[in-house]
């Protein structure tokens, strides 16, 4: 038999006392020494649980681990937060994202079970906790604490702090996605020169800035995020390297994109770099905003998306948003016949399949099967040699009576 080592266990032995089970299990804790533990039961599955359960905890807190199952969820949720900043310093993962995590997890998570401990983390009980998010507040934030949960659920078990994540085997949630709608060519003009005869769009820069997001697909961030030094007039390119979020407690920060391949040199129009051309004249420095706020400094998204709404309101265009001009930008490129691999370089997508899914629409894919299927027609006009067979086979069957 050979010896246990260093914080194993052996396995568990059973015997019957009377009305009641009792188990025993061997261990050696994490000084060498040998141990017994004893439990007792009204079954025998449940004396060798609760003998599992004792070693197991035993050798967790014996282990010297910060994080065990007696950690309240609120402590193991700051161990993972403190790492996920780490990745949003070394740029691998975004601020807004940090924020938003943070915003609903005080808001949300941490009122409702930051006071549990990981051992009483349980598949059923977050089960319902993730569903009543769903049915209070929406899908949306139901996702958002669904995500911080799990990934503090995950960050414990790697910290020996729990055997398994509980919230793999969570009920989906499902919700209707609602999918940006694109411009057709009268509404695209329509909004233009809503916009041009607007004297407030026109204060607030709208009318160029939605030209050049018409001629980029860039997110409305990213194009608030353009410095002169990124636009090469002479190659008429634009180069896509950060957006301008709004960071808590620092205000607006340019930062990194999204992803690598949102990194992006994009070939401008000619109506485009003729309106850029213009707009240099009156730049104020070269590493200025193509498209500053009022003070000459970053422009805030957020901002431009409320002087959308006011703009539209009470027009047929309640429904526009900035993200609109990118599904527009997708669906020209997809009519124009460009592949989806070349959409996606246009819109910083470093999946196809998203640009797929959600920026183009669902065409006829069967335009080469046509032929074959005009000639299934059963109540088609018949050929010449369709109607020579039919009068053979007559003459057939005619010989044979």
């Amino acid at each position: 038999m050979n010896p246990l080592g260093l914080g194993e266990h052996g396995k568990p032995t059973t015997i019957a006392e009377g009305r009641r089970y009792v188990t025993y299990i061997n261990y050696r804790d994490w000084s060498g020494k040998a141990h017994r533990v004893r439990r007792s039961g009204k079954t025998k599955a449940e004396s060798v649980r609760r003998a599992l359960d004792a070693v197991r905890e035993i050798l967790e807190e014996g282990a010297g681990l910060d994080i065990t199952k007696a950690t309240r969820f609120r402590e193991a949720y700051a161990g993972w937060l403190a790492t996920f900043a780490d990745q949003v310093e070394a740029g691998e993962r975004s601020q807004s994202s940090l924020d938003l995590y943070t915003g609903e997890a005080e808001r949300v998570v941490l009122p409702a079970i930051g006071d549990l401990r990981l051992g009483e983390l349980r598949t059923p009980l977050l089960d319902r906790f993730v569903q009543g998010v769903l049915k209070d507040k929406g899908p949306s934030t139901a996702k958002v604490c669904k995500t911080v949960v799990s990934n503090t659920c995950g960050w414990a078990v790697r910290q020996g702090g729990m055997t398994y994540n509980p919230m793999r085997e969570l009920t989906p949630i499902t919700a209707k996605t609602k999918k940006a709608r694109a411009l057709d060519v009268e509404e695209l003009r329509k909004w233009i020169d809503a916009l041009d005869a607007s004297e407030y769009a026109c204060r607030q820069d709208l009318p160029q800035l939605a030209r050049f997001m018409l001629a980029t697909g860039l997110r409305v961030g990213e194009a608030v995020g353009v410095t002169w030094a990124d636009v090469d007039l002479v190659k008429g390119l634009v180069r896509v390297e950060r957006t301008i979020i709004r960071v808590k407690g620092k205000g607006l920060m340019a930062t990194k994109v999204k992803s690598e391949t949102s990194e992006r040199p994009l070939f401008l129009p000619s109506w485009c770099i003729t309106m850029l051309k213009e707009r240099h004249e009156r730049r104020r420095a070269d590493d200025s905003p193509v498209f500053p706020s009022g003070a000459g400094t970053w422009r805030d998204r957020n901002a431009v998306q409320r002087s959308i709404r006011q703009v539209r309101e009470g027009t047929d265009f309640e429904w526009l948003t900035t993200h609109t001009y990118r599904k527009t930008v997708a669906t020209v490129l997809d009519e124009g016949g460009r592949s989806a691999r070349a959409i996606a370089d246009q819109l910083g997508h470093s999946r196809v399949s998203m640009t797929q899914d959600v920026y183009l629409g669902r065409k006829a894919k069967n335009a080469g099967n046509l032929d074959a299927l005009e000639a299934l027609n059963p109540d088609g006009p018949r050929d010449a040699n369709e109607e020579r067979q039919d009068t053979a086979n007559e003459g057939e069957r005619d010989g044979a009576a």
